[in-house]
Parts: structure tokens; C-alpha cells; sequence
């Protein structure tokens, strides 16, 4: 399947949920060149620009450019990866778990 680099991108900033002030961040590219690739009038960028994009969302500059979806897993929801670490306690650690999220209910 193939499908544009804007889409690619915005799947991929979504994905690792990172918005494009942080992606402008971790990669030195200016804001308003982000934001271009993601409008309407969008374009591929240069070769250094896209490495860097894919560094940074870990993923690759073809995955980019050409839109292969990796097989990725869903994302864990804070419900989900709440109940995963609370079945990795120990009994007396969940007992305990229980009653301060109780005690925090309360107020």
C-alpha cells in the first residue's frame, strides 16, 4: 500500500504520539517546514530532513516516503498498561495498591 509522505507523517506522529513541536525539537527542523510537509500543498523533504524524521520516530525513511506500515501493535492505553504493572505486584503490593487508590478516591 502505498500513500503519501503527509500521511505517512501524520501516522507515524500520532502513532508515537509526539506533536510536531516535539518532532521540530528533536530533529533542529524548523515548525513552519513541519507543518508544510503535513498541508495540503505538502512535499517530500530532503534526504537529511527525512533520516532525521524517521530517527526520531523511529522508523524508517522508506516507511516514510513509500508507506509500508510497520506490524505494530496497538498502543497500550494508560487502562491497559495500569492493569499490566498492577498483575506484576506481588499480592501484599497489590493489597497495598488498592488501599491508597481507595484512600485517594476518598478526598
Amino acid at each position: 500500500m502505498h500513500s503519501s509522505f503527509k500521511e505517512n507523517l501524520r501516522f507515524e506522529l500520532d502513532y508515537n504520539d509526539i506533536t510536531i513541536k516535539e518532532l521540530s525539537s528533536q530533529t533542529g527542523i524548523p515548525y513552519r517546514t513541519i507543518e508544510n510537509y503535513l498541508s495540503a500543498r505538502s512535499s517530500i523533504p530532503p534526504a537529511d530532513y527525512a533520516v532525521n524524521i524517521a530517527r526520531a520516530l523511529n522508523t524508517s525513511v522508506e516507511k516514510l516516503v513509500l508507506g509500508e506500515k510497520p506490524n505494530q501493535p496497538p498502543k497500550e492505553s494508560k487502562f491497559q498498561k495500569g492493569i499490566r504493572l498492577f498483575s506484576k505486584l506481588s499480592d501484599s503490593d497489590q493489597t497495598t495498591f488498592i488501599r491508597l487508590m481507595e484512600a485517594l478516591l476518598k478526598k
